[in-house]
């Protein structure tokens, strides 16, 4: 694509302007999820704006979700994440099927709150996931609205145990690394 005349660019500038309201809070979720913030910031020349004080990685805040029905109880889960060098206080952990299939995994969507989601079996029909046949598949699918999902187990088939959940985090930090 040739450049732009200046009138071209004022145009474009003008249109951007318009849309920035509705565009502006997804397009930097996005940016920040993939690593590629600072370097927009940079390439606006704003890269002032992003203050990281001592924070070396953009994963280090938020929290990680655990869901799916557990063959390990929480206080385990909470003693491996411990030992692999999490703080165990940043994860939530829902476990239970049952009240599963009453969670609103809707919240998840777009949050700012969370950094990951490690996913093991849960209920197919839950509120949140609109057209998908299920929460992970909805995640799968619209990757630029979710934090970074893990499937705990082997592949077709989900499992919350000692060595899946283990076998997620070293993915997960291979992921932010």
């Amino acid at each position: 694509m040739p450049p732009l005349t200046k009138q071209e660019l004022d145009d474009l500038a003008s249109a951007m302007l318009e849309r920035m309201e509705d565009e502006l809070l997804p397009a930097l979720t996005i940016a920040n999820r993939t690593g590629e913030l600072e370097g927009l910031l940079a390439s606006l020349g704003m890269d002032d704006l992003l203050d990281r004080g001592d924070r070396d990685d953009a994963d280090a805040a938020g929290r990680i979700i655990v869901i799916g029905q557990s063959m390990v109880p929480e206080d385990k889960l909470r003693s491996i994440a411990r030992r692999r060098g999490f703080d165990p206080d940043r994860f939530e952990f829902r476990l239970e099927y049952e009240r599963l299939k009453h969670f609103d995994f809707g919240k998840i969507r777009g949050s700012m709150g969370y950094a990951a989601i490690l996913a093991g079996p849960i209920p197919h029909s839950t509120s949140g996931t609109a057209e998908a046949s299920s929460f992970i598949a909805r995640v799968e699918r619209n990757p630029q609205d979710y934090p970074i999902l893990i499937r705990l187990g082997r592949p077709g088939a989900l499992k919350i145990s000692s060595n899946s959940f283990k076998r997620g985090l070293i993915e997960l930090e291979t992921a932010w690394s």
